[in-house]
């Protein structure tokens, strides 16, 4: 399987802010967190929350937080 490298940024001030960088074969482990990751990372980047993207391949996805959800 092709290794995807997974940039992980959010907006603010017409800047992209780097969260972190990942390469992983599975690209839906790459572009998911789970509710503690995501809790973890609007702790440290408080700007992220509802704001959050990944770079995929020259694609840029926007990421849900789902971290309120009953289904997290």
């Amino acid at each position: 399987m092709k290794k995807h490298e997974v940039i992980h940024f959010y907006k603010s001030g017409g800047y992209n802010h780097l969260v972190d960088v990942s390469v992983d074969d599975n690209l839906f482990a790459a572009v998911t967190f789970t509710k503690d990751e995501m809790e973890k990372i609007v702790k440290k980047y408080p700007l992220a929350k509802d704001n959050l993207f990944a770079l995929v391949d020259g694609v840029e996805i926007k990421l849900k937080d789902l971290t309120h959800s009953k289904e997290s």
